[in-house]
């Protein structure tokens, strides 16, 4: 009989290998096609043990979520910190932004392709993280339209938009068996941003 300590570590140590098998089938399958028997037989478990570690379907994909998104936050929160340039912050929030995504495909595929299928109770909490990381890359930007170095005829809101739109997308096509690196990607797509949205002298 394991004692309480023993049964902590055994918890916590599934919990992940649960997390990363669901975010595969998740992309894979889609959610709602996928089922708690299908995660427990790819573990190689028995489907009633999962409820041992996490609740229900929705809470794996809660967690998922909730994850990533503080993960998205935390990695680029540091940036707005920094003693440097405006346009070196928004150039290290794009290549922070690909070289997260990029960890983990399936875990950024189940972000930003499942959050309609969270519970309405949980969808107001990953909101908070969703407008927590518009609001620091919306800050980036009007410093640097302050510093006059981008654009300022356009609302920072739109160019965070556009921004975010742009590299959100990576997760769609990016293989790490071929292609181009995350920080091939993330020279290319500064690049393709800056001159897009520098100001003209």
């Amino acid at each position: 009989m394991r004692n309480q300590e023993e049964t902590r570590n055994y918890r916590k140590n599934r919990i992940p290998e649960i997390l990363n098998v669901a975010a595969r089938l998740f992309r894979e399958k889609g959610f709602n096609a996928t089922s708690i028997q299908d995660i427990a037989n790819e573990i190689g478990i028995e489907k009633g043990a999962i409820y041992y570690w996490v609740k229900s379907k929705d809470d794996i994909l809660y967690q998922l979520i909730e994850n990533e998104g503080e993960r998205f936050v935390r990695n680029v929160s540091k940036i707005m910190d920094e003693k440097t340039s405006p346009q070196n912050k928004l150039e290290k929030f794009i290549k922070k932004h690909i070289e997260v995504l990029t960890e983990n495909i399936d875990k950024a595929s189940v972000f930003f392709n499942e959050q309609k299928a969270l519970p309405k109770k949980w969808q107001s909490k990953i909101k908070e993280f969703r407008d927590k990381y518009e609001n620091i890359l919306r800050k980036i930007i009007e410093e640097a339209q302050k510093e006059g170095k981008i654009r300022d005829d356009i609302e920072p809101k739109m160019i965070g938009f556009a921004v975010l739109g742009m590299i959100n997308w990576i997760y769609h096509w990016f293989s790490k068996e071929k292609g181009y690196t995350p920080k091939e990607i993330g020279k290319i797509f500064w690049e393709i941003i800056y001159n897009g949205i520098t100001k003209r002298q």
